[in-house]
């Protein structure tokens, strides 16, 4: 008897790996349009839900879409093992690439970092140290983003942390805040919702620029890394990663 269970939870334990193994389990998050949002039936779309389905299908796996909320999350989950891979516009920074791997997949080198006022932008702002010399210096970004890691570069400039982007840009607009930092690509759209957001581009040394979009694995996962590199290339190659730039308005 002892022998037959012992089969039995073997053959459950070879199972369930097998089962693993056919899935992608990828981590991401909502509220950020183009790249990913819920749409009015509560479906995930964007531009990244089409690129992780279609990674799935050139690796043969199911695609497992984890929503974990913000970046922070993103990438202790990451770190623990509990999705495969992350995806949310994530930006290829030098120090993002000290903690895990970044497969570039969209994207190119931005010189500047994106920053939102409210009805406008003050006058004489033309580069990052500018920004010392407003009265209020207080600037609400997400933690643990590429604004972040740009601006932490600038100690005399008051950082708030908030978890989604859209408590930034509420900071911003009850002037709890003088401006928050954006990814750029998002800008259209939450100025669509706040026409009375007024947005900038000051620029940053080459050193602290954001290099493309990445799909975050695990430093030690060289296998998934390795398949995920030509997954990319492929889907690159035969023109779906441009097909669906197209479709989701991030290129013309």
């Amino acid at each position: 008897m002892g022998k037959i269970v012992k089969f039995l939870f073997a053959y459950l334990i070879y199972v369930f790996s097998a089962y693993a193994d056919e899935e992608l389990k990828m981590g991401t998050a909502t509220g950020y349009a183009p790249y990913v949002s819920l749409n009015a039936e509560g479906t995930y779309e964007g531009f990244d839900i089409d690129v992780s389905n279609a990674l799935a299908k050139k690796l043969g796996k199911q695609l497992v879409l984890k929503d974990l909320g913000s970046m922070p999350s993103l990438l202790l989950a990451l770190k623990q093992g509990k999705v495969d891979a992350i995806i949310w516009g994530l930006s290829i920074i030098k120090e993002r690439q000290k903690e895990i791997r970044l497969i570039p997949y969209q994207g190119e080198s931005e010189p500047y970092i994106s920053l939102l006022f409210w009805e406008e932008v003050p006058k004489g702002l033309h580069s990052i140290e500018d920004l010392n010399k407003l009265s209020n210096k207080e600037i609400s970004i997400e933690a643990a983003t590429s604004q972040e890691s740009i601006l932490r570069n600038y100690p005399t400039l008051q950082l708030k942390f908030v978890d989604k982007i859209s408590d930034a840009v509420m900071d911003v607009k009850y002037q709890k805040s003088i401006a928050t930092a954006i990814d750029p690509c998002l800008i259209p759209s939450i100025v669509m919702k706040e026409p009375r957001l007024k947005p900038i581009h000051l620029a940053v040394p080459p050193e602290l620029q954001v290099m493309g979009l990445g799909i975050g694995v695990a430093k030690d996962n060289t296998l998934l890394t390795s398949q995920v590199e030509k997954a990319i290339s492929e889907l690159k190659k035969d023109g779906t990663i441009h097909q669906l730039e197209l479709k989701w308005k991030l290129v013309e």
